[in-house]
């Protein structure tokens, strides 16, 4: 059963040039922060994501149970939580 996870890295790494596609559905909330829907377990996702960054790099990766409160973020980000997570309830 697919599971929505929060993934943040440090600010100074950033997402922009890390495919993350391939992992699952993603909304990017910034440059730092994401959204992920995906089938991989917590640490599945967490490895595969740390894999692919710079070593030593800030990373946290946390299931979301219900959606979050949001503000600032990019585009369609609400719409898009609120209709992943009313998916698996």
């Amino acid at each position: 059963m697919a599971a929505t996870y929060s993934v943040v890295v440090d600010p100074e790494v950033g997402l922009d040039e890390i495919e993350l596609d391939d992992l699952g559905v993603e909304q990017r909330l910034s440059s730092s922060h994401a959204l992920v829907e995906t089938e991989f377990t917590q640490s599945e996702l967490y490895h595969d994501i740390k894999w692919r960054l710079p070593d030593d790099t800030a990373l946290f990766v946390g299931r979301l149970a219900a959606t979050p409160k949001m503000k600032g973020q990019r585009p369609g980000s609400v719409s898009w939580s609120r209709a992943d997570l009313d998916t698996q309830a």
